[in-house]
């Protein structure tokens, strides 16, 4: 009989991080692409969906390459929330670099997926505009200034990028206090 082994912690912290990136995320895509709100919370939630999908993919794939000893240290973390030894002050450089390259490996993949999405879906982000704010009035000084920023041409991947940190941003606070909450226990 073979033993089934669920980090349940790591699920549900993944969940979290989910909900936050997803709610970040279609904010920052409602407010750069001009999307409704529907729209962006259903393209913020496919693309995070999509993201981690590819990520653990990958990761479990990468983790097979790995070293025995970094293997060990994985599933240590990830199941008991801790490295094996005292290895872990002199890995700081390389968790840091890592987070760089996942950051933007995550980029990468949430960028293509728009690009999917929009092409399966034969969306146009200029048709969905829910703030109409081109009036037939007479344009004054305070219509000015919005016209010329709705009627500037949305940038995808900018948009990705921004929503991209802000998510991390905010997963990055959650870890940063979920740590210290953690050694203050200890």
């Amino acid at each position: 009989m073979i033993d089934i082994v669920l980090p349940l912690q790591l699920i549900v912290f993944q969940i979290l991080f989910l909900l936050v990136a997803i709610a970040l995320e279609a904010r920052v895509l409602h407010q750069r692409l001009k999307l409704t709100r529907k729209t962006s919370i259903q393209y913020a939630t496919s693309l995070n969906l999509w993201s981690v999908v590819i990520g653990w993919l990958t990761f479990l794939f990468l983790e097979t390459l790995l070293p025995r000893f970094l293997q060990n240290q994985i599933v240590s973390f990830i199941f008991f929330d801790h490295p094996i030894g005292s290895r872990l002050d002199q890995a700081n450089p390389l968790v840091i670099s890592l987070g760089i390259c996942i950051f933007f490996f995550t980029f990468i993949i949430k960028l293509l997926g728009l690009e999917l999405l929009r092409i399966w879906i034969h969306d146009n982000p200029e048709q969905l505009n829910t703030s109409s704010n081109l009036s037939n009035k007479r344009p004054t000084l305070l219509n000015l200034p919005k016209r010329k920023i709705t009627q500037s041409k949305p940038n995808p991947a900018f948009a990705v990028l921004l929503a991209n940190a802000y998510s991390y941003s905010a997963i990055l606070l959650i870890l940063v206090l979920r740590f210290l909450e953690f050694n203050r226990a200890l």
